[in-house]
């Protein structure tokens, strides 16, 4: 039989295991995703622009920038992803900034004149409170928040750039 702190021990091994492995998994099918998104893209733009003759319209060009920005949001997203792997500590900024960007990539490719002025509000009070969080996290230098435990790491951007 297995004392307690064994017990304990075998739980806390097998779930970090098992952590490690689905953080893994989702590392791939995240790189498979953006290959095949990449793919896409590039044949949008090879159709639109040398299939058609002509020179591309409003709407394909809100359409390719959208397709970009979406490709960043899941860069940015696998690189949140390998930060956990390697440390297991959330970039609190990289999460705030992939939400910017995802917000961006929205409003790229909204059609201005179909959308309600409450949904208009609701999107400026989106990019003032992300903007807002953006600039205490910068303030505070607190950059990562450690998963499963309870205090916040502060880190100097130059650490961040090394990791």
């Amino acid at each position: 039989m297995l004392k307690e702190s064994q017990y304990n021990h075998f739980i806390k091994k097998f779930t970090s295991f098992v952590e490690k492995l689905i953080v893994t998994i989702m590392i791939l099918l995240m790189s498979l995703i953006l290959v095949f998104a990449t793919v896409e893209l590039i044949i949008s733009l090879y159709n639109d622009f040398f299939k058609s003759g002509v020179i591309i319209s409003l709407n394909s060009l809100m359409d390719v920038f959208g397709g970009f920005l979406l490709i960043l949001i899941g860069i940015e997203l696998l690189e949140t992803i390998k930060i956990y792997l390697n440390n297991n500590v959330v970039h609190v900024e990289v999460v705030i900034l992939v939400a910017i960007i995802a917000l961006a990539r929205k409003i790229v490719i909204l059609k201005i004149e179909e959308i309600s002025l409450d949904v208009m509000a609701g999107i400026g009070i989106l990019i003032l409170s992300l903007s807002v969080a953006y600039f205490f996290i910068k303030k505070s230098g607190i950059i990562t928040l450690s998963i499963g435990k309870s205090d916040v790491l502060k880190m100097n951007p130059e650490d961040i750039n090394k990791q």
